[in-house]
């Protein structure tokens, strides 16, 4: 099968300190609906290899590709609207919309992709009742627990149906059940629509439900 993003030797500096490496070496190879989960101690660089893959941030060393379209060639412009498109990100601090409902937090990456609005409603509903969210979608992001947001933010990762799903502690504010909940949703779409997740987690049970696990750390990935 085609790999859908293919990471050759990537490398990060340690920020201030152009003599330091933060990890080096980081290849990997995803191939669509591929569930990856990333576990390491923290500070290794696993969020930040995250936002490298999202354009976020940029590596100081070598190669990345997604789709066989290399991304050291894209300029920002074109980096953000690849990761609009194709990718869904639930980010360790959620960074909902303070100024945006709930319903439109999750409509977000929907309405900047220009979907079919008709189907858009349908979408945010069935993703916030498996979530437990649906009497919340009126609410603001101020108004909500931590749990809550949690849910929020995968469901806004998810609801355009993206090539891959980038997972950042996806679970780590959430009771036993709803985590289940969201790596049973996160699971199937990987199975059902294709995409590809690489999940970062401290969280053996987690990781558990992944495909293949790695160990990341200064040197790159290693198995588990």
């Amino acid at each position: 099968m085609t790999a859908l993003l293919v990471l050759d030797h990537l490398a990060k500096r340690l920020a201030g300190d152009s003599e330091r490496w933060l990890f080096r070496a980081a290849s990997l190879s995803l191939a669509p609906a591929d569930f990856v989960a990333i576990m390491g101690e923290s500070g290794v660089g696993k969020s930040t290899l995250l936002h490298i893959i999202a354009g976020l941030e940029r590596p100081d060393a070598g190669h990345m590709t997604f789709r066989d379209q290399s991304l050291d060639l894209l300029d920002d412009d074109a980096r953000t609207l690849l990761r609009r498109r194709h990718m869904g990100f639930v980010f360790q601090a959620f960074h909902l919309i303070p100024q945006l409902t709930v319903e439109e937090n999750i409509a977000l990456p929907w309405r900047l992709n220009a979907l079919p609005r008709h189907d858009m409603r349908p979408r945010i509903g069935t993703l916030a009742e498996r979530l437990g969210i649906s009497k919340r979608l009126s609410a603001w992001p101020r108004e909500l627990s931590g749990g809550e947001m949690q849910r929020v933010a995968v469901a806004r990762a998810v609801v355009h149906r993206p090539a891959l799903i980038l997972a950042d502690e996806p679970t780590g504010s959430l009771d036993a059940e709803s985590a289940e909940t969201v790596l049973d949703l996160l699971r199937e779409s990987g199975e059902a629509e294709g995409a590809a997740i690489l999940l970062v987690t401290h969280s053996p049970t987690a990781a558990g439900r992944a495909r293949r696990r790695l160990r990341f750390d200064a040197q790159g990935f290693h198995p588990l």
